[in-house]
């Protein structure tokens, strides 16, 4: 696939993704005042900011928009030498990755901390980014396995039934 079309496939799903993940935050911010217990024991809408990623401290913050920084440079630069036999659905699940990480780093950026807003029991709180980064590299790796899983049937010599057949 040409990289022109690449990118655009790319720019255009993490346009729609940041902008679902911001939004979303910029009204649960502003509208919700109490919980929200969506299901009783198990889904409850809160306000969270995540302090343990950014800690508020100028140094740490720079350390963690670096490191998404280097996350974003190695996906690129995978998308680019893989352009030749990348899929458009592993277009979209790269990007789900780098949108969901770029939305919570305007967070860290703007906000100085993470702004989670949705909890199920027994897990931490969290946001949209957070879901499309988790359904980006879970849709990715089921991908990736499948395809591997594929060229390694290629590669392994097929057993001939009908020798076995003679030696009987």
């Amino acid at each position: 696939m040409e990289l022109k079309k690449i990118f655009k496939i790319l720019i255009i799903t993490c346009f729609i993704v940041i902008l679902i993940d911001q939004v979303s935050k910029i009204l649960i911010d502003n509208l919700v005042k109490n919980d929200i217990v969506v299901i009783e024991e198990a889904l409850t809408i809160t306000k969270s900011h995540n302090q343990k990623a950014s800690s508020g401290l100028v140094k740490q913050n720079l350390g963690n928009i670096g490191l998404c920084l280097v996350i974003i440079i190695i996906i690129f630069n995978y998308i680019i030498s893989q352009k030749d036999k990348m899929k458009k659905s592993n277009i979209i699940f790269l990007s789900f990755i780098l949108a969901g990480g770029v939305s919570n780093l305007i967070d860290r950026i703007f906000r100085s901390t993470v702004f989670d807003f949705i909890k199920i029991e027994n897990f931490p709180v969290f946001n949209i980014a957070d879901i499309f980064i988790v359904i980006g590299w879970l849709l990715f790796l089921i991908s990736f396995l499948k395809e591997t899983a594929i060229d390694l049937k290629a590669a392994i010599p097929v057993k001939d039934d009908n020798h076995k057949k003679d030696k009987k």
